[in-house]
């Protein structure tokens, strides 16, 4: 009788298999930038101010040009913007680097929630500890509840068996978790 029990959780169950890549990081983090609105706003203003603050250090001198320490000013927040705009290559290089020591991951999403296991870790998540999601063309997002979304867990298509699993779990993540 068991075994009848179990069947029809089990068919309601999607199973992947992965090792995650560079390319999935940098497709996480990039959606989550944009179902985050504080996270996008960050990386829109900080570079429009840092050309504010230029504009406001050349002005006094006019189509002249630029004196002394300002050149310092201005060579400082010329560091500052190319670091905002590789802050996204780099931050997806260290969450690579930490998460390709756990190798080849196998997941598993169900009614209760995700179970993850690799050759570092094994964790049980359920569902209350995602407050949504987000999709992408290679990638699912589960994101943390917390308002800036600091954690995320991510689920490549490419680990799904057959192309209709997609589908599939989709539906299981409509079910449980609101999309972004």
């Amino acid at each position: 009788m068991s075994e009848t029990l179990a069947a029809p959780s089990a068919a309601r169950s999607v199973t992947l298999e992965f090792e995650l890549t560079l390319a999935d990081v940098r497709s996480a983090l990039a959606a989550r930038m944009r179902a985050v609105p504080g996270v996008r706003r960050q990386r829109i203003l900080l570079p429009l101010v840092y050309a504010v603050l230029a504009v406001a250090v050349l002005a006094p001198h006019g189509p002249g040009g630029v004196e002394g320490r300002d050149w310092i000013t201005l060579a400082f927040m010329g560091f500052a913007v190319a670091v905002i705009l590789l802050l996204p290559t780099l931050q997806a290089r260290a969450v690579h680097k930490t998460l390709s020591l756990q190798g080849r991951t196998h997941a598993t999403a169900d009614a209760e929630g995700l179970t993850t296991v690799a050759s570092l870790t094994s964790q049980r998540m359920l569902w209350p500890a995602f407050g949504r999601y987000t999709e992408r063309d290679d990638v699912f997002v589960l994101l943390s509840p917390d308002k800036r979304s600091n954690c995320v867990v991510v689920l490549p298509k490419r680990g799904l068996p057959t192309p209709g699993d997609t589908d599939r779990l989709r539906a299981l993540l409509d079910s449980r978790l609101p999309r972004v």
